[in-house]
Protein backbone atom coordinates (compact mmCIF):
# COMPACT_ATOMS: atom_id res chain seq x y z
CA UNK A 1 0.00 0.00 0.00
CA UNK A 2 0.94 3.15 -1.14
CA UNK A 3 0.63 5.90 1.69
CA UNK A 4 -0.26 9.51 0.64
CA UNK A 5 0.18 11.66 3.67
CA UNK A 6 -2.28 10.72 6.24
CA UNK A 7 -4.22 9.03 3.28
CA UNK A 8 -3.50 5.29 3.02
CA UNK A 9 -5.01 4.50 -0.89
CA UNK A 10 -5.43 1.08 -2.64
CA UNK A 11 -2.26 0.60 -5.01
CA UNK A 12 -5.00 -0.39 -7.67
CA UNK A 13 -6.87 3.04 -7.78
CA UNK A 14 -6.07 5.04 -10.80
CA UNK A 15 -4.51 8.37 -9.39
CA UNK A 16 -2.08 5.71 -7.99
CA UNK A 17 -0.87 4.27 -11.06
CA UNK A 18 -0.90 7.39 -12.67
CA UNK A 19 1.61 8.69 -9.93
CA UNK A 20 3.76 5.71 -10.01
CA UNK A 21 3.74 5.74 -13.50
CA UNK A 22 4.99 9.47 -13.66
CA UNK A 23 7.59 9.04 -11.02
CA UNK A 24 8.80 5.99 -13.46
CA UNK A 25 9.03 8.32 -16.39
CA UNK A 26 10.84 11.05 -14.47
CA UNK A 27 8.03 14.02 -15.16
CA UNK A 28 6.55 13.49 -11.85
CA UNK A 29 8.17 14.41 -8.89
CA UNK A 30 7.79 13.19 -5.43
CA UNK A 31 7.19 17.21 -3.92
CA UNK A 32 4.24 17.23 -6.43
CA UNK A 33 2.85 13.87 -4.97
CA UNK A 34 3.08 15.48 -1.81
CA UNK A 35 1.43 18.90 -2.83
CA UNK A 36 -1.32 17.12 -4.08
CA UNK A 37 -2.33 15.42 -1.24
CA UNK A 38 -1.57 18.49 0.70
CA UNK A 39 -4.67 19.91 -1.50
CA UNK A 40 -6.50 17.16 -0.96
CA UNK A 41 -6.14 17.34 2.71
CA UNK A 42 -7.14 20.72 2.67
CA UNK A 43 -10.52 19.93 0.64
CA UNK A 44 -10.93 17.34 3.29
CA UNK A 45 -11.19 20.10 6.25
CA UNK A 46 -13.30 22.07 4.16
CA UNK A 47 -15.63 19.07 3.01
CA UNK A 48 -16.24 18.56 6.90
CA UNK A 49 -17.24 21.77 7.65
CA UNK A 50 -20.06 22.07 4.85
CA UNK A 51 -20.74 18.35 5.92
CA UNK A 52 -20.72 19.31 9.17
CA UNK A 53 -19.20 16.13 10.17
CA UNK A 54 -17.67 15.63 13.72
CA UNK A 55 -13.90 16.45 13.54
CA UNK A 56 -12.94 15.40 16.93
CA UNK A 57 -13.52 11.47 15.77
CA UNK A 58 -9.83 9.94 13.90
CA UNK A 59 -12.14 7.74 11.83
CA UNK A 60 -14.55 10.20 10.18
CA UNK A 61 -11.65 12.55 9.66
CA UNK A 62 -9.81 9.42 7.81
CA UNK A 63 -13.06 8.70 6.10
CA UNK A 64 -13.37 12.08 4.36
CA UNK A 65 -9.85 12.40 3.59
CA UNK A 66 -10.35 8.68 2.02
CA UNK A 67 -13.72 9.49 -0.12
CA UNK A 68 -12.15 12.94 -1.23
CA UNK A 69 -8.84 11.73 -2.55
CA UNK A 70 -10.97 8.81 -4.15
CA UNK A 71 -12.90 11.40 -5.92
CA UNK A 72 -10.11 13.20 -6.93
CA UNK A 73 -8.74 9.89 -8.53
CA UNK A 74 -12.38 9.86 -10.22
CA UNK A 75 -11.92 13.21 -11.66
CA UNK A 76 -8.25 12.40 -13.09
CA UNK A 77 -9.95 9.34 -14.64
CA UNK A 78 -12.54 10.88 -16.63
CA UNK A 79 -10.92 14.18 -17.45
CA UNK A 80 -7.80 11.59 -19.05
CA UNK A 81 -10.49 8.51 -20.20
CA UNK A 82 -8.32 6.21 -18.48
CA UNK A 83 -5.72 6.50 -20.10
CA UNK A 84 -2.88 6.40 -17.39
CA UNK A 85 0.05 8.35 -19.88
CA UNK A 86 -2.87 11.34 -20.47
CA UNK A 87 -3.55 11.25 -16.62
CA UNK A 88 0.14 11.99 -15.62
CA UNK A 89 0.03 15.35 -18.04
CA UNK A 90 -3.36 16.47 -17.11
CA UNK A 91 -1.92 16.18 -12.87
CA UNK A 92 1.06 18.10 -13.86
CA UNK A 93 -1.67 20.89 -15.04
CA UNK A 94 -4.43 20.58 -13.07
CA UNK A 95 -5.41 21.37 -9.45
CA UNK A 96 -7.04 18.47 -7.52
CA UNK A 97 -9.69 21.29 -6.86
CA UNK A 98 -10.46 20.73 -10.50
CA UNK A 99 -10.72 17.00 -10.92
CA UNK A 100 -13.14 16.75 -7.53
CA UNK A 101 -15.01 19.15 -8.77
CA UNK A 102 -15.75 17.15 -11.84
CA UNK A 103 -16.36 14.12 -9.99
CA UNK A 104 -18.85 15.87 -7.49
CA UNK A 105 -20.65 17.40 -10.51
CA UNK A 106 -21.41 14.59 -11.70
CA UNK A 107 -22.24 12.45 -8.62
CA UNK A 108 -24.66 15.47 -7.51
CA UNK A 109 -26.36 15.43 -10.73
CA UNK A 110 -26.69 10.96 -10.65
CA UNK A 111 -28.26 11.96 -6.83
CA UNK A 112 -30.67 14.21 -7.72
CA UNK A 113 -31.95 12.42 -10.90
CA UNK A 114 -32.30 9.22 -9.12
CA UNK A 115 -34.10 11.33 -6.74
CA UNK A 116 -36.86 12.12 -9.30
CA UNK A 117 -37.23 8.46 -10.57
CA UNK A 118 -39.88 8.39 -7.93
CA UNK A 119 -41.54 11.56 -8.07
CA UNK A 120 -43.50 10.57 -11.55
CA UNK A 121 -43.74 6.50 -11.67
CA UNK A 122 -46.92 6.06 -11.05
CA UNK A 123 -49.63 4.79 -13.81
CA UNK A 124 -53.41 5.48 -13.33
CA UNK A 125 -55.76 2.80 -13.54
CA UNK A 126 -58.80 3.28 -13.97
CA UNK A 127 -61.70 1.35 -13.33
CA UNK A 128 -65.54 1.95 -13.18
CA UNK A 129 -67.05 2.84 -9.92
CA UNK A 130 -69.38 -0.60 -9.73
CA UNK A 131 -66.40 -2.68 -10.06
CA UNK A 132 -64.06 -0.68 -7.97
CA UNK A 133 -67.13 -0.52 -5.04
CA UNK A 134 -66.85 -4.68 -5.26
CA UNK A 135 -62.86 -4.48 -4.88
CA UNK A 136 -61.38 -4.99 -1.11
CA UNK A 137 -59.93 -1.93 0.33
CA UNK A 138 -56.26 -3.60 -0.10
CA UNK A 139 -56.67 -3.50 -4.01
CA UNK A 140 -58.03 -0.48 -3.75
CA UNK A 141 -54.76 0.46 -2.36
CA UNK A 142 -52.85 -1.24 -4.72
CA UNK A 143 -54.78 -0.10 -7.79
CA UNK A 144 -53.76 3.39 -6.61
CA UNK A 145 -50.18 3.22 -5.98
CA UNK A 146 -49.28 0.93 -8.64
CA UNK A 147 -46.20 2.07 -9.92
CA UNK A 148 -44.25 1.08 -12.99
CA UNK A 149 -41.51 -0.13 -11.40
CA UNK A 150 -41.45 -3.90 -9.78
CA UNK A 151 -40.82 -4.18 -5.82
CA UNK A 152 -37.07 -4.90 -6.45
CA UNK A 153 -36.51 -1.86 -8.38
CA UNK A 154 -38.68 0.64 -6.15
CA UNK A 155 -36.53 -1.21 -2.87
CA UNK A 156 -33.35 -0.01 -4.40
CA UNK A 157 -34.60 3.23 -5.73
CA UNK A 158 -35.61 4.27 -2.58
CA UNK A 159 -32.76 2.59 -0.17
CA UNK A 160 -30.07 3.67 -2.17
CA UNK A 161 -29.08 7.55 -1.62
CA UNK A 162 -25.82 7.61 -3.06
CA UNK A 163 -23.37 9.25 -0.80
CA UNK A 164 -20.29 10.19 -2.06
CA UNK A 165 -18.19 7.68 0.06
CA UNK A 166 -19.80 4.84 -1.99
CA UNK A 167 -17.82 5.79 -5.38
CA UNK A 168 -14.29 4.64 -5.01
CA UNK A 169 -13.65 4.44 -8.75
CA UNK A 170 -15.49 5.38 -12.44
CA UNK A 171 -16.73 2.02 -12.87
CA UNK A 172 -18.98 2.36 -9.79
CA UNK A 173 -20.33 5.83 -10.88
CA UNK A 174 -20.86 4.42 -14.45
CA UNK A 175 -22.44 1.40 -12.96
CA UNK A 176 -25.03 3.59 -11.16
CA UNK A 177 -25.30 5.81 -14.13
CA UNK A 178 -26.64 3.20 -16.23
CA UNK A 179 -28.76 2.10 -13.74
CA UNK A 180 -30.05 6.04 -14.03
CA UNK A 181 -29.93 5.42 -17.65
CA UNK A 182 -32.18 2.33 -17.55
CA UNK A 183 -34.82 3.46 -14.67
CA UNK A 184 -35.40 6.59 -16.70
CA UNK A 185 -36.12 4.60 -19.58
CA UNK A 186 -38.68 2.50 -17.63
CA UNK A 187 -40.75 5.55 -16.83
CA UNK A 188 -40.63 6.41 -20.81
CA UNK A 189 -42.23 2.86 -21.01
CA UNK A 190 -45.44 4.46 -19.41
CA UNK A 191 -46.08 5.99 -22.37
CA UNK A 192 -44.88 3.66 -25.21
CA UNK A 193 -46.93 0.49 -23.36
CA UNK A 194 -50.15 0.42 -24.17
CA UNK A 195 -51.45 1.26 -20.08
CA UNK A 196 -54.30 3.02 -21.40
CA UNK A 197 -55.80 0.23 -23.54
CA UNK A 198 -56.39 -1.46 -19.90
CA UNK A 199 -58.52 1.28 -19.18
CA UNK A 200 -60.85 0.82 -22.34
CA UNK A 201 -60.68 -3.02 -22.71
CA UNK A 202 -63.96 -5.28 -21.19
CA UNK A 203 -61.30 -7.97 -20.64
CA UNK A 204 -59.25 -6.21 -18.00
CA UNK A 205 -60.61 -7.07 -14.66
CA UNK A 206 -59.44 -4.52 -12.09
CA UNK A 207 -59.01 -7.27 -9.42
CA UNK A 208 -56.28 -9.02 -11.59
CA UNK A 209 -54.34 -6.43 -11.94
CA UNK A 210 -53.58 -5.41 -7.91
CA UNK A 211 -52.41 -9.01 -8.08
CA UNK A 212 -49.82 -8.47 -10.62
CA UNK A 213 -46.28 -8.50 -9.28
CA UNK A 214 -45.34 -5.81 -11.62
CA UNK A 215 -47.50 -3.91 -14.07
CA UNK A 216 -44.76 -3.54 -16.50
CA UNK A 217 -43.43 -7.46 -17.11
CA UNK A 218 -46.96 -8.65 -16.93
CA UNK A 219 -48.07 -6.10 -19.61
CA UNK A 220 -44.71 -7.30 -21.15
CA UNK A 221 -45.35 -11.34 -20.99
CA UNK A 222 -48.79 -10.44 -22.22
CA UNK A 223 -48.15 -9.07 -25.41
CA UNK A 224 -45.58 -11.47 -26.34
CA UNK A 225 -47.75 -14.91 -25.47
CA UNK A 226 -50.65 -13.30 -27.37
CA UNK A 227 -48.74 -12.13 -29.77
CA UNK A 228 -47.73 -15.51 -30.31
CA UNK A 229 -50.69 -17.18 -29.94
CA UNK A 230 -52.59 -14.03 -32.50
CA UNK A 231 -55.54 -13.70 -29.76
CA UNK A 232 -57.70 -11.31 -30.41
CA UNK A 233 -57.04 -8.86 -26.95
CA UNK A 234 -53.17 -8.27 -27.08
CA UNK A 235 -53.51 -6.50 -23.93
CA UNK A 236 -55.24 -9.22 -21.76
CA UNK A 237 -55.49 -13.43 -21.82
CA UNK A 238 -57.57 -16.29 -20.82
CA UNK A 239 -56.99 -19.15 -18.55
CA UNK A 240 -57.55 -21.04 -21.84
CA UNK A 241 -55.24 -19.30 -23.63
CA UNK A 242 -52.43 -19.65 -21.07
CA UNK A 243 -52.70 -23.35 -21.07
CA UNK A 244 -52.50 -23.59 -24.58
CA UNK A 245 -49.31 -21.81 -24.62
CA UNK A 246 -47.66 -24.00 -22.11
CA UNK A 247 -49.01 -26.76 -23.90
CA UNK A 248 -47.29 -25.92 -27.56
CA UNK A 249 -43.85 -25.75 -26.21
CA UNK A 250 -41.21 -28.28 -24.88
CA UNK A 251 -40.52 -26.69 -21.72
CA UNK A 252 -37.49 -29.34 -21.17
CA UNK A 253 -35.58 -28.50 -24.16
CA UNK A 254 -35.52 -24.40 -23.55
CA UNK A 255 -32.68 -22.83 -24.50
CA UNK A 256 -31.42 -18.96 -23.33
CA UNK A 257 -32.58 -17.02 -23.39
CA UNK A 258 -36.43 -18.15 -24.33
CA UNK A 259 -37.65 -20.63 -26.49
CA UNK A 260 -37.06 -20.04 -30.60
CA UNK A 261 -40.77 -20.72 -30.83
CA UNK A 262 -41.12 -17.32 -29.64
CA UNK A 263 -38.61 -15.05 -31.00
CA UNK A 264 -40.59 -13.89 -33.68
CA UNK A 265 -43.45 -12.60 -31.20
CA UNK A 266 -40.16 -10.94 -29.32
CA UNK A 267 -39.18 -9.21 -32.12
CA UNK A 268 -42.95 -7.95 -33.28
CA UNK A 269 -43.15 -6.31 -29.72
CA UNK A 270 -39.97 -4.89 -29.91
CA UNK A 271 -40.60 -3.27 -33.06
CA UNK A 272 -43.90 -2.04 -32.49
CA UNK A 273 -43.45 -0.35 -29.44
CA UNK A 274 -39.53 1.01 -30.50
CA UNK A 275 -41.17 3.00 -33.05
CA UNK A 276 -39.95 6.02 -33.28
CA UNK A 277 -37.44 6.07 -30.70
CA UNK A 278 -33.62 7.01 -30.60
CA UNK A 279 -31.16 3.74 -31.40
CA UNK A 280 -30.01 3.91 -28.01
CA UNK A 281 -33.55 4.03 -26.21
CA UNK A 282 -34.51 0.86 -29.13
CA UNK A 283 -31.63 -1.03 -27.51
CA UNK A 284 -32.53 -0.30 -24.10
CA UNK A 285 -36.18 -1.35 -25.19
CA UNK A 286 -34.94 -4.42 -26.31
CA UNK A 287 -33.16 -5.37 -23.39
CA UNK A 288 -36.03 -4.95 -21.59
CA UNK A 289 -38.72 -7.07 -23.23
CA UNK A 290 -36.14 -9.78 -23.51
CA UNK A 291 -34.72 -9.70 -19.26
CA UNK A 292 -38.43 -9.71 -18.89
CA UNK A 293 -39.47 -12.95 -21.10
CA UNK A 294 -36.38 -14.57 -19.82
CA UNK A 295 -37.62 -13.73 -16.34
CA UNK A 296 -41.06 -15.22 -16.87
CA UNK A 297 -39.60 -18.34 -18.59
CA UNK A 298 -36.96 -19.13 -15.98
CA UNK A 299 -39.96 -18.91 -13.52
CA UNK A 300 -42.03 -21.45 -15.84
CA UNK A 301 -38.92 -23.77 -16.19
CA UNK A 302 -38.19 -23.30 -12.09
CA UNK A 303 -42.32 -23.75 -10.83
CA UNK A 304 -43.66 -25.61 -13.54
CA UNK A 305 -45.83 -28.19 -10.44
CA UNK A 306 -47.51 -24.41 -9.61
CA UNK A 307 -47.79 -22.66 -13.35
CA UNK A 308 -49.16 -25.65 -15.02
CA UNK A 309 -51.32 -26.99 -12.34
CA UNK A 310 -54.49 -28.65 -12.80
CA UNK A 311 -55.66 -27.20 -9.70
CA UNK A 312 -57.85 -23.86 -11.09
CA UNK A 313 -57.15 -21.80 -8.04
CA UNK A 314 -53.22 -22.56 -8.19
CA UNK A 315 -53.21 -22.55 -11.80
CA UNK A 316 -54.97 -18.96 -11.90
CA UNK A 317 -53.23 -17.30 -8.93
CA UNK A 318 -49.97 -18.19 -10.12
CA UNK A 319 -50.53 -16.54 -13.57
CA UNK A 320 -52.23 -14.10 -12.06
CA UNK A 321 -49.31 -12.44 -10.94
CA UNK A 322 -47.05 -13.21 -14.12
CA UNK A 323 -49.64 -11.86 -16.90
CA UNK A 324 -52.96 -9.71 -17.65
CA UNK A 325 -55.66 -12.66 -16.90
CA UNK A 326 -59.18 -12.17 -18.85
CA UNK A 327 -61.16 -14.43 -16.69
CA UNK A 328 -62.47 -13.94 -13.09
CA UNK A 329 -62.23 -17.25 -11.13
CA UNK A 330 -64.98 -17.96 -8.55
CA UNK A 331 -61.93 -19.07 -6.14
CA UNK A 332 -64.70 -20.14 -3.38
CA UNK A 333 -66.71 -22.11 -5.82
CA UNK A 334 -62.98 -24.45 -6.85
CA UNK A 335 -62.27 -24.57 -3.21
CA UNK A 336 -65.58 -25.98 -2.01
CA UNK A 337 -65.92 -28.39 -5.04
CA UNK A 338 -62.67 -29.28 -5.14
CA UNK A 339 -62.20 -33.06 -4.33
CA UNK A 340 -58.43 -34.02 -2.15
CA UNK A 341 -57.45 -31.81 0.79
CA UNK A 342 -56.39 -28.29 1.17
CA UNK A 343 -52.86 -26.75 0.87
CA UNK A 344 -51.97 -23.74 2.88
CA UNK A 345 -51.99 -21.30 0.00
CA UNK A 346 -55.83 -23.09 -1.01
CA UNK A 347 -56.68 -23.01 2.73
CA UNK A 348 -55.78 -19.73 3.93
CA UNK A 349 -57.91 -18.53 0.58
CA UNK A 350 -61.04 -20.22 1.86
CA UNK A 351 -60.89 -18.63 4.96
CA UNK A 352 -60.60 -15.25 3.45
CA UNK A 353 -63.57 -15.84 1.08
CA UNK A 354 -65.66 -17.16 4.14
CA UNK A 355 -64.88 -13.91 6.62
CA UNK A 356 -65.95 -11.69 3.94
CA UNK A 357 -69.48 -13.32 2.97
CA UNK A 358 -73.03 -12.24 4.36
CA UNK A 359 -74.27 -15.03 6.76
CA UNK A 360 -77.02 -16.03 4.26
CA UNK A 361 -74.18 -16.96 1.94
CA UNK A 362 -71.97 -18.22 4.42
CA UNK A 363 -74.74 -21.18 5.67
CA UNK A 364 -74.99 -22.13 1.72
CA UNK A 365 -71.41 -22.50 1.39
CA UNK A 366 -70.46 -24.02 4.90
CA UNK A 367 -73.02 -26.42 4.47
CA UNK A 368 -71.50 -27.54 1.17
CA UNK A 369 -67.56 -27.74 2.46
CA UNK A 370 -65.53 -30.43 2.29
CA UNK A 371 -65.17 -31.13 5.89
CA UNK A 372 -63.56 -34.68 5.09
CA UNK A 373 -60.88 -32.79 3.35
CA UNK A 374 -60.32 -30.85 6.43
CA UNK A 375 -57.35 -31.71 8.48
CA UNK A 376 -57.64 -30.69 12.40
CA UNK A 377 -55.49 -28.38 12.70
CA UNK A 378 -57.51 -26.17 9.55
CA UNK A 379 -60.99 -27.19 10.68
CA UNK A 380 -59.08 -25.29 14.85
CA UNK A 381 -58.23 -22.33 12.47
CA UNK A 382 -61.47 -22.18 10.81
CA UNK A 383 -63.14 -21.94 14.38
CA UNK A 384 -60.90 -19.31 15.52
CA UNK A 385 -60.56 -17.05 12.64
CA UNK A 386 -64.60 -17.36 12.03
CA UNK A 387 -64.90 -16.87 15.54
CA UNK A 388 -68.41 -15.21 15.24
CA UNK A 389 -70.05 -17.91 13.28
CA UNK A 390 -69.11 -21.17 15.76
CA UNK A 391 -71.98 -22.01 16.06
CA UNK A 392 -72.91 -22.35 12.36
CA UNK A 393 -69.49 -24.26 11.41
CA UNK A 394 -70.51 -26.64 15.32
CA UNK A 395 -73.72 -27.69 13.06
CA UNK A 396 -71.11 -29.58 10.15
CA UNK A 397 -67.95 -30.21 11.82
CA UNK A 398 -66.38 -33.38 11.77
CA UNK A 399 -64.41 -34.53 14.89
CA UNK A 400 -63.73 -38.40 13.82
CA UNK A 401 -59.64 -37.39 12.73
CA UNK A 402 -59.01 -35.53 15.93
CA UNK A 403 -55.99 -36.44 18.32
CA UNK A 404 -56.46 -35.86 22.12
CA UNK A 405 -54.37 -32.79 22.26
CA UNK A 406 -55.98 -31.42 18.76
CA UNK A 407 -59.88 -32.20 20.01
CA UNK A 408 -58.87 -29.69 23.24
CA UNK A 409 -57.44 -26.95 21.37
CA UNK A 410 -60.71 -27.12 19.25
CA UNK A 411 -62.74 -26.53 22.48
CA UNK A 412 -60.57 -24.29 24.14
CA UNK A 413 -60.73 -21.91 20.96
CA UNK A 414 -64.51 -22.27 21.17
CA UNK A 415 -67.17 -20.20 22.63
CA UNK A 416 -69.54 -21.72 25.50
CA UNK A 417 -72.55 -21.55 23.50
CA UNK A 418 -71.00 -22.90 20.40
CA UNK A 419 -69.46 -26.10 22.79
CA UNK A 420 -73.32 -26.52 24.68
CA UNK A 421 -74.09 -26.87 20.91
CA UNK A 422 -72.15 -29.44 19.84
CA UNK A 423 -72.19 -31.74 22.67
CA UNK A 424 -73.53 -34.84 21.13
CA UNK A 425 -70.54 -34.45 18.88
CA UNK A 426 -68.09 -34.41 21.82
CA UNK A 427 -69.61 -37.08 23.57
CA UNK A 428 -69.36 -39.33 20.18
CA UNK A 429 -65.74 -38.35 19.59
CA UNK A 430 -64.21 -38.67 22.61
CA UNK A 431 -65.85 -42.28 22.89
CA UNK A 432 -63.03 -43.26 20.77
CA UNK A 433 -60.25 -40.25 21.10
CA UNK A 434 -57.32 -41.18 24.20
CA UNK A 435 -56.86 -38.09 26.08
CA UNK A 436 -54.40 -37.47 29.23
CA UNK A 437 -55.38 -36.52 32.28
CA UNK A 438 -54.75 -32.83 32.08
CA UNK A 439 -56.64 -32.98 28.99
CA UNK A 440 -59.84 -34.24 31.07
CA UNK A 441 -59.09 -31.60 33.53
CA UNK A 442 -59.69 -28.72 30.98
CA UNK A 443 -62.74 -30.93 29.44
CA UNK A 444 -64.16 -30.66 32.88
CA UNK A 445 -63.91 -26.67 33.23
CA UNK A 446 -65.65 -26.00 30.26
CA UNK A 447 -69.23 -24.88 31.19
CA UNK A 448 -72.36 -24.87 30.30
CA UNK A 449 -72.25 -28.34 29.48
CA UNK A 450 -72.94 -32.02 31.09
CA UNK A 451 -69.78 -32.65 32.87
CA UNK A 452 -70.56 -36.00 34.24
CA UNK A 453 -72.23 -37.06 31.06
CA UNK A 454 -69.29 -35.88 28.77
CA UNK A 455 -66.44 -37.64 31.46
CA UNK A 456 -68.70 -40.77 30.91
CA UNK A 457 -68.39 -40.87 27.50
CA UNK A 458 -64.77 -40.46 27.22
CA UNK A 459 -62.31 -43.24 26.30
CA UNK A 460 -60.34 -44.20 29.56
CA UNK A 461 -57.54 -42.35 30.04
CA UNK A 462 -54.02 -43.82 29.58
CA UNK A 463 -53.66 -44.69 33.43
CA UNK A 464 -53.06 -48.11 34.65
CA UNK A 465 -54.57 -49.79 37.90
CA UNK A 466 -51.56 -48.18 40.44
CA UNK A 467 -51.65 -44.93 38.72
CA UNK A 468 -55.55 -44.25 39.17
CA UNK A 469 -55.75 -45.06 42.73
CA UNK A 470 -52.28 -43.10 43.62
CA UNK A 471 -53.84 -40.47 41.28
CA UNK A 472 -57.41 -40.78 43.11
CA UNK A 473 -55.80 -40.76 47.02
CA UNK A 474 -53.30 -37.71 46.31
CA UNK A 475 -55.82 -35.88 43.95
CA UNK A 476 -58.33 -32.68 44.96
CA UNK A 477 -61.48 -33.24 44.64
CA UNK A 478 -62.05 -32.84 41.31
CA UNK A 479 -59.59 -34.85 40.12
CA UNK A 480 -61.53 -37.57 42.23
CA UNK A 481 -65.06 -36.67 40.17
CA UNK A 482 -63.17 -36.79 36.79
CA UNK A 483 -61.28 -40.18 37.44
CA UNK A 484 -64.21 -41.28 38.88
CA UNK A 485 -66.66 -40.49 36.06
CA UNK A 486 -64.02 -40.86 32.90
CA UNK A 487 -62.99 -44.49 34.24
CA UNK A 488 -66.81 -46.30 34.63
CA UNK A 489 -65.70 -47.99 31.38
CA UNK A 490 -62.25 -49.11 32.55
CA UNK A 491 -60.90 -52.43 33.55
CA UNK A 492 -60.08 -51.57 37.35
CA UNK A 493 -63.22 -49.07 38.06
CA UNK A 494 -64.39 -51.87 40.84
CA UNK A 495 -61.09 -51.56 42.95
CA UNK A 496 -61.11 -47.72 42.11
CA UNK A 497 -64.91 -48.23 43.44
CA UNK A 498 -64.09 -49.72 46.24
CA UNK A 499 -61.07 -47.14 47.28
CA UNK A 500 -63.81 -44.31 46.92
CA UNK A 501 -66.28 -45.71 48.79
CA UNK A 502 -64.10 -46.62 51.46
CA UNK A 503 -62.62 -42.65 51.50
CA UNK A 504 -65.87 -40.86 51.72
CA UNK A 505 -69.16 -43.07 50.38
CA UNK A 506 -70.99 -39.31 50.42
CA UNK A 507 -69.16 -38.49 47.48
CA UNK A 508 -69.49 -41.74 45.45
CA UNK A 509 -73.44 -41.49 46.20
CA UNK A 510 -73.07 -37.82 45.04
CA UNK A 511 -71.14 -38.34 41.65
CA UNK A 512 -73.64 -41.59 41.06
CA UNK A 513 -76.60 -38.85 41.30
CA UNK A 514 -75.77 -38.24 37.63
CA UNK A 515 -76.67 -41.58 36.53
CA UNK A 516 -79.58 -41.61 34.83
CA UNK A 517 -82.37 -44.79 35.07
CA UNK A 518 -80.75 -46.23 32.52
CA UNK A 519 -77.49 -46.39 33.47
CA UNK A 520 -77.72 -47.93 36.95
CA UNK A 521 -77.80 -51.02 35.98
CA UNK A 522 -74.21 -51.32 33.71
CA UNK A 523 -72.89 -49.25 36.51
CA UNK A 524 -73.61 -51.74 39.06
CA UNK A 525 -72.37 -54.42 36.81
CA UNK A 526 -69.39 -52.57 35.78
CA UNK A 527 -69.09 -52.55 40.14
CA UNK A 528 -69.21 -56.15 40.45
CA UNK A 529 -66.87 -56.78 38.02
CA UNK A 530 -69.93 -58.41 35.83
CA UNK A 531 -70.65 -61.10 38.43
CA UNK A 532 -74.72 -61.74 38.88
CA UNK A 533 -76.17 -60.41 41.85
CA UNK A 534 -78.57 -62.82 43.37
CA UNK A 535 -82.22 -61.83 43.29
CA UNK A 536 -84.68 -62.83 46.18
CA UNK A 537 -87.84 -61.98 46.39
CA UNK A 538 -88.47 -60.43 50.32
CA UNK A 539 -91.94 -60.43 52.08
CA UNK A 540 -93.42 -58.01 50.09
CA UNK A 541 -93.16 -59.88 47.48
CA UNK A 542 -90.39 -57.53 45.75
CA UNK A 543 -87.28 -58.73 44.11
CA UNK A 544 -84.18 -57.68 46.60
CA UNK A 545 -80.41 -57.77 44.55
CA UNK A 546 -77.92 -58.83 47.24
CA UNK A 547 -74.26 -58.43 45.55
CA UNK A 548 -70.96 -60.15 46.83
CA UNK A 549 -69.26 -56.83 48.50
CA UNK A 550 -70.93 -55.84 51.29
CA UNK A 551 -69.61 -52.29 50.27
CA UNK A 552 -71.73 -52.39 47.16
CA UNK A 553 -74.69 -54.04 49.33
CA UNK A 554 -74.75 -51.03 51.54
CA UNK A 555 -74.27 -48.83 47.74
CA UNK A 556 -76.87 -50.77 46.05
CA UNK A 557 -79.52 -49.94 49.47
CA UNK A 558 -78.90 -46.25 49.32
CA UNK A 559 -80.13 -46.15 45.66
CA UNK A 560 -83.60 -44.29 44.88
CA UNK A 561 -86.78 -46.81 44.58
CA UNK A 562 -86.95 -46.17 40.49
CA UNK A 563 -83.28 -46.93 40.04
CA UNK A 564 -83.48 -49.94 42.38
CA UNK A 565 -86.47 -50.91 40.40
CA UNK A 566 -84.03 -50.41 37.17
CA UNK A 567 -81.13 -52.01 38.68
CA UNK A 568 -83.36 -55.63 39.01
CA UNK A 569 -85.10 -55.08 35.63
CA UNK A 570 -81.43 -54.82 34.29
CA UNK A 571 -80.11 -58.06 36.51
CA UNK A 572 -83.39 -60.15 35.29
CA UNK A 573 -83.18 -59.53 31.88
CA UNK A 574 -79.71 -60.73 31.32
CA UNK A 575 -80.60 -63.68 33.24
CA UNK A 576 -83.03 -64.78 30.99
Amino acid sequence: MEKFGLVIHDEQSFIARVVERGIQQGKLAHERADEIVRISVAMANKYVLQNEIDFRSVEQLAKVQQTVFKLVSIGLEIKSKGEIDEGVAYLMDLTPVDLFRLAYTRIVSLRNEWKKLLLNDRIQILVNSKEYDCLSELACQTLAKMSVFNEGELYSIKSLTLEDDLFTSLSILEYYESELNRYQFILKLKDALPFKMLNRSPFVIAENLSEVDSIREALINTLVISGYLETKTPIALSVLEIREFLESIDWNLVEEPFPFQIEGAVIDVIHELGHGMSEDEASLLAKEIIRTIQKMVTTIVNDWKTVSSPSPAIFFKRWERIVILSDKLDELEQLVTASGGFDEFEFETLVERLAGLPVTDLQNVVEHLPWESLTPDQVIRLFHDLRPHQKMLGEYVRLGEFSGPEFIDLLECMDNDSIKAIVPKIKEAIAVISLELEDLETLASLPEIDQCGVLRAVAPPQLDRGQALVEFRDGSLRIRKILFQSCIRAEFFPDLFFEAWAMDPKFVKREVRSLSVSEIGPFLDSVSSHLPPKADKSSNGEFELEFSSNELNSFYKSLPASKKKAAIRFFMERAQ
